[in-house]
């Protein structure tokens, strides 16, 4: 198995966290609206999930209002694929915080309108 490496990002004034798998260029994103913030998926070029942005972040994961240096974030997702729909697998985590984030995500997919778009 290909092992991706993530760059994660995080913007405290607009409270929005990314996780991008790095090396990957977004062709089409899609908007899930959620109860705790919008939640942006990016699928590549190839039709594979490459990016995740969350809104309202520190309502999805705490402990972003304790981290003193968002630069240390670390996370990574995967995703398994039905035939329409996609599950996402992330987790988020920092240096000194003990509360690592794991969740998941199921979204709507079609891997052919991604690729036609």
């Amino acid at each position: 198995m290909e092992k991706k490496s993530f760059k994660v990002s995080y913007d405290s004034d607009e409270d929005i966290i990314s996780l991008h798998s790095e090396g990957y260029k977004s062709k089409f994103s899609f908007d899930l609206e959620l109860p705790k913030g919008d939640v942006v998926i990016d699928y590549g070029f190839d039709g594979s999930v490459v990016g995740l942005e969350f809104f309202n972040a520190s309502d999805y994961f705490p402990f972003l209002k304790k981290i003193k240096n968002p630069a240390k974030l670390m996370g990574r997702f995967s995703v398994q694929y039905g035939r329409n729909w996609a599950q996402i697998n992330f987790e988020v985590s920092a240096p000194g915080i003990q509360s690592q984030i794991n969740n998941s995500i199921i979204s709507p997919y079609n891997k052919s309108m991604i690729l036609n778009h």
